[in-house]
């Protein structure tokens, strides 16, 4: 028991990280267990011993990169006071946690088709529950008259759209940095909420 809390923590990261990289540039249905054991450079009987199958794996992935980016957007939110404010703390840590975790969040986005049954419920769960502290977000600041628009929902549809867009096109040898970027989008989300810090 002790040698598996001593592997685990390595051997989990290479698997997910294997994975990640497979999913990402060839997609989750075209990627075997038998070649992500080869990239992860380990016998393909052990991943089972960490993994039941494929999909247990994808949802790993996404449990962390999920519950990463939820941790950081409470914690930046949770420092500010006016719903503007808040709305401003979410936009910049959600665009630099993208921009961080790209991979992980490219295949977050788009390997969810993937997932059935139970595994599924609760990915979307967890992405909806998501989708809504922005919503709300929006909605505690048309309540206090700091943001407006004609439809909340569509809102935070088009806010978590343009900012989960980074994860797609940022380059960190660009000319601006993550920083930099994140502190545009809050000015576009917050402008076109009729909204200022």
């Amino acid at each position: 028991m002790s040698e598996d809390l001593e592997t685990r923590a390595p051997t989990v990261e290479r698997i997910e990280g294997a994975a990640l990289d497979l999913f990402a540039d060839f997609g989750y249905h075209a990627t075997s267990m038998r070649k992500l054991a080869g990239i992860a450079d380990i016998q393909a009987g052990t991943l089972y011993h960490w993994y039941p199958n494929k999909e247990a794996l994808l949802v790993s992935i996404m449990q962390k990169f999920l519950g990463g980016l939820t941790r950081e957007v409470v914690s930046a939110v949770d420092e500010k006071v006016s719903a503007s404010d808040r709305l401003a703390a979410a936009v910049r840590a959600h665009v630099i946690y993208h921009g961080l975790h790209r991979r992980a969040a490219f295949v977050t986005d788009t390997e969810v088709r993937a997932l059935t049954g139970t595994d599924r419920l609760q990915i979307l769960t967890t992405r909806d529950n998501y989708e809504q502290m922005f919503y709300q977000l929006i909605r505690d600041g048309m309540e206090q008259g700091t943001l407006d628009c004609r439809d909340p929902k569509i809102a935070t549809l088009a806010v978590l759209l343009q900012c989960t867009g980074v994860a797609i096109w940022f380059d960190p040898a660009g000319s601006m940095s993550l920083s930099e970027i994140a502190d545009v989008h809050v000015d576009l989300v917050l402008k076109s909420l009729n909204g200022s810090r």
